[in-house]
């Protein structure tokens, strides 16, 4: 009887609302709907964040210490690269044309909310001249500038390319070497047959050869204050080649001497 009771009462209960039988049905709808509505969404804001007139790029500003730049040659060389909004300028078009300016050693470049751009730029320190048009930085890297902007006071170098860092290493050696006496590099050559020649900012020339060309410039240091600081306006020319001293060619004729020998 009891059985019965409960079938009878389950034979009983109201049927189910109609928008209740079309839950399942109506799920996957609503997600599918949903899905929809956000690709439409997305589509739009990548749209819209791609118009160029979206945000448009209001400012852009330059950092750094320049001695050989100025801003306005950096605007006007990153002049085509910003061109478009906040979300559609290429920041690596504009860091490159900077770069391709010959005194931007590098540069980089941050959007700053909601219209600008900053732009940091670290120029080439030239450390002395390459031949006639170039400069070589603290890297031994070349870059050829504009020739009126060669500065006139540097050091010059030179020799084959292929033996651009050998001369900048040898370089900075020697003005090293040359510090106990206060004489500076002015000149310093390797030419095809791998011998060295050095003139000082004095004037004078040394032949240094091909082999121990350090260990024969801290020779003459060495002889210099007895030998030649008396007489160095009048000293053209020093031949270190010699393994036990050196030849002296002075600038008066008569006063030529032969092989000196140290000591």
């Amino acid at each position: 009887m009891a059985r019965r009771r409960v079938s009878q009462a389950r034979l009983k209960q109201p049927p189910l609302p109609l928008y209740r039988r079309m839950q399942p049905l109506l799920r996957p709808v609503a997600r599918v709907t949903s899905l929809a509505l956000f690709a439409a969404a997305l589509t739009w804001g990548v749209t819209w964040l791609r118009d160029p007139h979206t945000l448009p790029l209001r400012s852009v500003r330059i950092e750094g210490e320049f001695r050989k730049l100025s801003s306005e040659q950096l605007q006007a060389a990153i002049a085509a690269s910003t061109q478009g909004g906040f979300f559609t300028v290429d920041v690596e078009a504009v860091r490159r044309a900077a770069e391709a300016l010959p005194w931007v050693a590098s540069a980089s470049v941050r959007r700053i909310w909601p219209d600008g751009l900053r732009l940091h730029v670290v120029e080439q320190r030239a450390v002395a001249r390459w031949g006639e048009t170039g400069l070589l930085n603290t890297h031994g890297q070349l870059f050829e500038p504009a020739a009126e902007t060669l500065p006139g006071h540097l050091p010059r170098l030179d020799g084959p390319d292929a033996l651009r860092r050998r001369v900048m290493e040898q370089y900075i050696a020697i003005t090293g070497a040359l510090v106990p006496i206060g004489r500076r590099v002015a000149i310093l050559h390797i030419d095809d047959r791998r011998a060295w020649q050095l003139t000082l900012d004095d004037g004078i020339e040394l032949q240094l050869g091909r082999d121990d060309t350090l260990v024969r410039v801290q020779r003459f240091v060495r002889v210099y204050p007895q030998l030649f600081a008396v007489r160095e306006t009048e000293l053209k020319t020093v031949d270190m080649r010699y393994s036990n001293g050196f030849a002296v060619r002075w600038d008066q004729p008569q006063q030529t001497a032969g092989e000196q020998k140290e000591g």
